[in-house]
């Protein structure tokens, strides 16, 4: 699994430090409205990847975005800057996702993919075409019960606690699952303290290809995650929105970590 790849599964995670069952951590409702910036670094030894993140979420509706771009010596071997953007509704306290774009500028096929949920079926379309879509492909029922990655931010930014779940994703041609253990709770370090971020928890996930991948075996089916990735959660204040404050995975190059560095409520 290439770098660039792992990084990329990150942000999936950011709709999302020990593995295995913990005592299950209550952190009290969910936020409300709210408005959140935020910057995160991934490392590779050396900062190799800046992530972008901006969502709001009103009463009934939500719309947010993030931006991915390699640099340094990642650029140097994999050119990546992938922008996309969701808008959804909220109910029952729960993003729900409308429409997803998302655009990867590498140089070449510069793909943009186009996404649109309504209540019987899930329309995507990727221009310049993909050769296959995926052995399987994504059925129409996998589709439904996913959402994009980016309103994964959104949904977890909302939930009464972060960990302890499964999160169904489908971006246009890939559906995928994140599972992720029951979290523990933590104690703020001096990046959180510093960034105004309260009652961390830690958990795992676990990454798992459904549909829309070339045909492998089960054992295979992980992207090349050979262990969970050890997320860190966190709230913006005393009762604001979850946002992952870090993240991290071994890939054939070393540890990739992404850690949230800027905040603007």
């Amino acid at each position: 699994m290439d770098a660039g790849r792992s990084f990329r599964l990150g942000l999936s995670a950011l709709a999302g430090a020990g593995v295995g069952a913990c005592p299950a951590v209550a952190q009290g409702p969910g936020p409300g409205p709210f408005h959140v910036s935020l910057g995160y670094d991934g490392r590779l030894i050396l900062k190799v990847l800046d992530i972008e993140v901006e969502a709001t979420a009103a009463a009934q509706s939500y719309s947010a975005s993030a931006r991915l771009r390699s640099l340094g010596v990642l650029a140097a071997f994999k050119h990546f800057d992938t922008r996309a953007e969701a808008r959804g509704r909220i109910a029952g306290g729960q993003a729900w996702p409308g429409t997803f774009h998302s655009q990867n500028l590498d140089g070449k096929a510069n793909r943009r993919t186009d996404v649109v949920w309504s209540p019987e079926t899930v329309t995507s379309t990727i221009n310049p075409p993909v050769r296959s879509m995926g052995d399987p492909p994504a059925t129409s029922a996998q589709k439904l019960e996913a959402i994009d990655p980016v309103s994964g931010v959104v949904r977890v930014a909302l939930a009464a606690e972060p960990c302890g779940r499964t999160l169904r994703f489908f971006d246009g041609k890939q559906r995928y699952d994140l599972d992720f253990t029951t979290g523990a709770q933590a104690r703020p370090d001096a990046r959180e303290q510093r960034l105004g971020l309260t009652h961390p928890v830690h958990c795992a996930v676990k990454f798992r290809e459904v549909a829309g991948f070339k045909k492998k075996p089960p054992s295979e089916r992980n992207q090349g995650l050979k262990h969970p990735i050890a997320v860190g959660f966190a709230r913006v204040g005393a009762n604001g929105p979850w946002v992952i404050s870090s993240a991290s995975s071994q890939t054939p190059l070393g540890a990739a970590t992404i850690t949230l560095q800027r905040v603007k409520p």
